[in-house]
């Protein structure tokens, strides 16, 4: 059995070891590089995804995650308008300014979400449940705060690493 500092080199260059220390210097070299300021918290993270990433990740499932929930509520072109408009407004104090979209889906559940890059739905059946402009101003405040500290993005990269350390 061997001792000292040749136990801990036979330790560190075991071939059981390599890949361990190969993920701790990939996830190293990540944190030095991928920093960004989040843009609502002040806090420095680590960024995998960039800004054009996102929007366009948005982009490509704002489509299909609608047409999953009922699709576009088309009955009433007014209230769509509507939401959009208070929607634009907040979007206009928001901490980071995306390309924000805000549509109302024909779906009857009470529910709101937003996407990577600012791209926003609230449901029929939330809208239905709402008595005032400012609750609904509320809702849209709550989600444009998802888009704007990024978590939509920090689920991806959060699922990029795991992926990766799994692997």
């Amino acid at each position: 059995m061997k001792s000292g500092p040749s136990r801990l080199y036979h330790h560190f260059t075991s071939r059981n070891q390599i890949p361990s220390c190969s993920l701790l210097l990939l996830l190293a070299g990540l944190l030095i590089c991928g920093c960004a300021v989040n843009p609502v918290t002040g806090k420095n993270e680590l960024s995998l995804v960039s800004e054009a990433s996102e929007i366009r990740i948005g982009d490509k499932q704002y489509l299909p995650t609608q047409q999953s929930q009922g699709g576009l509520y088309s009955i009433d072109a007014g209230l769509s308008q509507y939401v959009n408009e208070v929607g634009q407004r907040l979007a206009q104090a928001s901490d980071r300014q995306l390309p924000y979209e805000f549509v109302v889906l024909n779906d009857g559940v009470a529910n709101a979400w937003a996407l990577p890059g600012g791209k926003i739905a609230v449901n029929r059946g939330l809208l239905l449940r709402l008595s005032s402009e400012a609750e609904l101003a509320a809702v849209l405040a709550h989600e444009i705060v998802h888009a704007a500290a990024r978590h939509g993005a920090k689920t991806i990269e959060r699922g990029t690493l795991l992926q990766g350390a799994l692997m």
